[in-house]
């Protein structure tokens, strides 16, 4: 232990869900860097959270919060007049939403530049902040993950068994769905034995699921097709491990986009090849040609192509599945850990 406190103001700590993932795995960092953690999670009272956190931010040295709204906000209330130095940690849309929302953007802007260090879990999601908040420094730290809980696995030919893609995420429009279902029935005569498998809560957004199940229906993929929801995470680890390919086809709506996909990482784990989307912090989960292929948003085809492209090449396939693995290892927490340890140790000493 460094004998240092931090707070760390979580949106949630559910791991079934990205942004507790992650929670969890900062948590971890944190720990590993010789720091005392305090988790503190969002209520629906802000003001209350405020209190809370404004007590336990008196006894800490650090504030960490994840992007600017709503725990951006509280932190900044939260660390005023204390010594606690403030960081804010941006991973999607609610790091940069607010800076075009009247009602916020100015606020927001006052707590950006007031931040004693912000990072952002992208080079994309980086930019947009850069857009608003003009010569404000911005470090890029990709999210990390656990590669201790990953075994290494063993990847045969996808002709040796039935093959699927694999999808993961909420079933809501900006995952962009209905482009990669599109896609998949593409390949329907091409490859007559491949299934589709998306993994996800279909209450986010029910009438984009019933669209969604109704589109299977008009394009004749319904028997080759199937909808999970609350998957154990053994068995999400067994379908990560049998798929063929994992694909998700992230779109951006107005401010709403993908910071970086963490189930990017999670295939890569599991030396899965992905298939995902320009134009977002994607770039920064999948290197394109590497450990899979990026495409652009919402062109069914050219999914097609890159799906037809990884699935029908054995050697390809492999070579992708290898460096993913070693892409994930260079994401595990021991080089976080590193990566935050120098960042915080340089802030403290300022």
């Amino acid at each position: 232990m460094n004998g240092k406190k931090v707070l760390l103001l979580a949106q949630e700590t559910d791991r079934s869900s990205g942004s507790g993932r992650n929670a969890a795995t900062m948590l971890s960092v944190l720990t590993a860097a010789g720091y005392e953690v305090t988790l503190l999670d969002f209520k629906k009272d802000f003001w209350a959270f405020v209190r809370t956190a404004r007590k336990e931010a008196k006894r800490s040295d650090i504030v960490q919060a994840v992007d600017i709204n709503p725990l951006g906000f509280a932190g900044f209330l939260a660390t005023l007049f204390t010594r606690a130095k403030l960081v804010i940690i941006c991973q999607a849309a609610y790091a940069v939403a607010p800076l075009y929302n009247f009602k916020t953007a100015i606020f927001s802007q006052i707590v950006y530049r007031s931040a004693n260090a912000v990072v952002a879990g992208s080079v994309f999601v980086a930019q947009e902040i850069q857009k608003k908040v003009r010569g404000l420094t911005v470090h890029v730290i990709d999210p990390g993950i656990d590669m201790s809980k990953f075994t290494d696995p063993v990847r045969g030919p996808v002709s040796e068994r039935e093959p699927f893609i694999l999808s993961v995420g909420a079933l809501k429009a900006r995952k962009g769905y209905e482009v990669s279902l599109r896609a998949f029935a593409l390949l329907k005569d091409r490859i007559p034995e491949l299934r589709y498998i998306m993994v996800g809560s279909q209450t986010d957004e029910p009438r984009y699921f019933k669209m969604l199940t109704e589109l299977a229906r008009e394009l004749g993929v319904e028997d080759r097709v199937d909808f999970l929801t609350d998957v154990s995470d053994a068995h999400l680890n067994e379908l990560y491990e049998k798929a063929s390919v994992f694909i998700l086809t992230s779109v951006n709506l107005d401010f709403h986009f993908e910071g970086f996909g963490m189930v990017f990482l999670e295939a890569a784990a599991h030396g899965l090849p992905s298939i995902g989307t320009l134009g977002n912090g994607i770039a920064d989960a999948v290197e394109d040609g590497k450990t899979g292929i990026l495409v652009p948003q919402k062109d069914p085809e050219a999914t097609a192509e890159a799906l037809a492209l990884i699935l029908g090449d054995t050697e390809r396939r492999a070579r992708m599945s290898a460096r993913a693995r070693e892409f994930a290892n260079e994401h595990d927490i021991p080089h976080l850990t590193k990566l935050y340890a120098q960042l915080y140790r340089g802030m403290l000493e300022r």
